[in-house]
């Protein structure tokens, strides 16, 4: 199984240096979260919570349509987006796409995804949504969602699917991951099969523990079997005060790479990110800092989907 997962991410190019700027980039539009998901991080998160400014997201964004306008920008890190669907959330989208980026993505658990957010984003230009629903059932969803509303969000989400119909719109791509637990394992396959008849796209991901803030019991892979970080060697991620952390799973900004108000993504990208990279490709996790050198979240940075011909 190790070896499977390993030559998958391999084959994938997933494991190799973005070079001289990163694929992905995350941004903290807003720290704030309306959940408090079991299995997620953010419930205890100790970082000031706070909301990007306009002017730090346009400096962001100017910088990605003139390096590379096909780097994906996810309009969330750690973070519930759809908080600001009433102020920046749209605008910020449209300026992103008005740059000429093809591929900007929002992650949400859904629950503020009413009809006129459903609309705002369709008409804002947003290329993809992954909503975070991770059951089958209330039952599960209530253990793992706490705070959310399953009818609620299984119901935006098929509003979303129709106003895009009626729109006659091909984007936003809408996607619904599952997080596979221990919890809600044994529902993997129906909620696959529910949701590629209900028109989306299903994926199914493992479970990360951020850097150790949370229990993961599939982080199993012995520590000298480890490999190169997708999250490290590809992505960045800037906080909404626009410090650049670790990556993608450090949610609670341990390690401070730099500042984006300060100084460009490219330098950064090519500062101390830039010597965690090294240590990964050669194979020297020992040396890296923290939480990157104890993290096991590694063999998580991957995900399946499950796809019918009529969500192409």
């Amino acid at each position: 199984m190790t070896d499977n997962i390993l030559q998958s991410q391999i084959e994938k190019g997933r494991l190799t240096d973005s070079g001289r700027f990163p694929k992905v980039i995350l941004i903290d539009t807003i720290s704030f979260c309306d959940l408090k998901c079991s299995m997620c991080g953010h419930k205890d998160m100790t970082r000031k919570r706070g909301k990007m400014s306009m002017q730090l997201f346009r400096k962001i964004i100017d910088e990605i349509a003139e390096t590379n306008k096909d780097t994906r920008v996810w309009m969330v890190f750690f973070g519930e987006a759809l908080i600001l669907k009433k102020t920046t959330l749209f605008p910020m989208i449209r300026y992103a796409k008005e740059k000429g980026l093809t591929d900007v993505v929002l992650n949400s658990n859904a629950n503020l995804l009413d009809e006129d957010a459903a609309e705002g984003l369709i008409k804002s230009g947003l290329d993809a949504i992954y909503i975070g629903i991770d059951a089958f059932t209330e039952k599960t969803y209530a253990k793992v969602r706490v705070g959310g509303d399953y009818h609620k969000v299984v119901s935006n989400v098929r509003n979303l699917v129709r106003l895009k119909k009626e729109m006659a719109a091909e984007k936003p791509l809408v996607y619904v991951q599952f997080v596979e637990m221990e919890v809600n394992s044994i529902e993997v396959n129906n909620f696959i099969e529910f949701w590629k008849k209900e028109g989306a796209i299903a994926k199914i991901r493992p479970m990360v523990s951020w850097a150790g803030l949370v229990h993961a019991s599939n982080l199993t892979i012995p520590k000298e079997n480890r490999w190169p970080c997708y999250w490290a060697m590809q992505t960045m991620s800037i906080a909404d005060d626009g410090r650049v952390v670790m990556c993608a799973v450090d949610v609670d900004a341990r390690f401070i790479a730099g500042d984006i108000n300060q100084e460009s993504i490219k330098s950064v990208w090519n500062g101390k990110l830039k010597d965690i990279r090294k240590l990964h490709h050669k194979g020297e996790f020992n040396k890296l800092p923290f939480p990157c050198r104890d993290c096991k979240d590694w063999q998580s940075a991957r995900a399946d989907y499950h796809i019918i011909k009529e969500c192409k």
